[in-house]
């Protein structure tokens, strides 16, 4: 993918429809196609994205409605990269992982610096050419505090709050418990000690499965735009929730059973050997990271039964599952 392009969630309008702005509405006003998000990878110029928050800001009814999409119910299940984040063993953990990763959903780039007593979390544009839109800005800052109180099960409030956007409404500072201020920059800052705090939410399994895959889609971004590149990281979402059939697939893809079909064929491979190759990955990883029992990783994996995956994983290494745990 060019670099001049930057990816966006697909998962993104579904946030904004739950507070009542249209998707729609916001992709003809910022004049984007009207199919954005149901392209494999919907991708905007920064010019583009630039466009599309202010017009979001603009049909917002509310003056403060990135508090309402930061605080939805599960906004950190919305992508891979955040919940990933969400696992983590604490606030700093978490940041550190949102920035290596923030690239797969949007052209921000986290800054993030520590000392004895605390740490600070500036957020800045991939092109320092633009400015974040006011209403990204909020969004980001309400997202980050909120994560990290859901995380903790503890009402966090930040040090200090500085943007570079007037968001000094007393909404915010009722939501943040600080008053936002104008600055030069855009940062966060938060004790030390509220960044160690322990995550409920941590999950080292689940970071075990989401790392791998996380680290193939940024390799993607640069080098990997095929076809079945996106066949693989689409199974790797699907296959756990039983849906890992070319149907379900093509539908992530946004495009017919056909041409997913065509495209692989172009590429030399089929579905079934991206289904079996992702499978296998997967399966590999499970055994080595995890204590997951094997009936556990067949239905993961979308087996039918235990069986079927013991016969698919002889096949693939030539041994049986007892014989790759000892290795």
């Amino acid at each position: 993918m060019s670099n001049s392009r930057v990816v966006i969630d697909r998962r993104f309008d579904d946030l904004i429809e739950k507070i009542g702005i249209s998707t729609i509405e916001a992709l003809k006003k910022s004049d984007l196609p009207e199919d954005l998000f149901t392209r494999p990878i919907p991708s905007l110029t920064a010019i583009e994205y630039i466009r599309f928050m202010e017009a979001l800001k603009e049909l917002s009814i509310d003056e403060c409605a990135p508090i309402k999409i930061g605080t939805l119910e599960s906004i950190e299940t919305f992508s891979p990269p955040v919940f990933a984040a969400y696992c983590s063993k604490n606030a700093l953990t978490c940041m550190k992982r949102i920035a290596t990763y923030k690239k797969l959903t949007g052209p921000l780039v986290f800054l993030i610096n520590e000392n004895r007593d605390y740490i600070t979390l500036e957020i800045v544009f991939e092109n320092e050419e633009h400015e974040i839109p006011e209403f990204l800005t909020a969004l980001e800052m309400v997202f980050l505090v909120q994560l990290m109180r859901n995380a903790t099960k503890t009402h966090i409030i930040p040090i200090e709050l500085m943007t570079k956007h007037k968001i000094d409404h007393d909404d915010y500072e009722k939501f943040f418990g600080v008053r936002p201020k104008i600055g030069p920059r855009n940062v966060l800052t938060i004790s030390k000690q509220d960044a160690l705090c322990p995550f409920i939410s941590q999950n080292d399994a689940m970071w075990e499965y989401f790392e791998p895959e996380l680290r193939r889609r940024l390799n993607e971004l640069d080098v990997d735009d095929t076809y079945a590149a996106r066949v693989r990281s689409a199974l790797t979402e699907l296959l756990p929730a039983g849906e890992g059939s070319i149907d379900n697939v093509s539908s992530k893809l946004g495009c017919s059973k056909r041409t997913l079909q065509r495209k692989l064929n172009e590429e030399n491979t089929t579905f079934q050997k991206q289904l079996n190759h992702t499978r296998e990955l997967l399966a590999r990883h499970y055994l080595k990271n995890s204590g997951m029992l094997s009936d556990e990783i067949a239905y993961l994996l979308g087996y039918q039964d235990l069986n079927s995956f013991v016969r698919a994983f002889h096949m693939w290494t030539g041994m049986t599952i007892s014989e790759y745990k000892r290795q």
